[in-house]
């Protein structure tokens, strides 16, 4: 599978596991849909500016978009909500961040081990 494939692979599968169809998320990020189609399918390499719209928009690092490396969740606050959980979380002692951590994740549906 070449780069432009695995890139376009990732994408299409943020893109479906958001139930997102190519329309919504072109119109979102400010292309066409053929453009993303082409994205997806590893015809088209999209540019920077293309990359970043995109990785803000799935909430992922920039790194794991385009190489499949390093976190793949942004370790930047994508809105001020955010940014103030993560103060929040950051200024508790350390021995309550597992049982809020869990907490968190359960009320996410995503319960797992922390």
């Amino acid at each position: 599978m070449s780069t432009a494939q695995s890139l376009g692979a990732r994408i299409r599968t943020l893109r479906e596991q958001k139930g997102l169809t190519q329309v919504v998320t072109a119109v979102e990020i400010g292309i066409s849909r053929t453009h993303l189609t082409n994205i997806e399918r590893g015809a088209d390499v999209p540019g920077r500016g293309t990359l970043v719209a995109l990785a803000d928009f799935f909430g992922v690092s920039l790194d794991w978009l385009t190489t499949g490396n390093g976190n793949m969740i942004s370790s930047q606050a994508q809105n001020e909500k955010e940014a103030l959980l993560l103060d929040a979380f950051r200024r508790i002692p350390e021995d309550e961040t597992d049982a809020l951590l869990v907490y968190l994740l359960r009320r996410a549906g995503g319960a797992r081990d922390a």
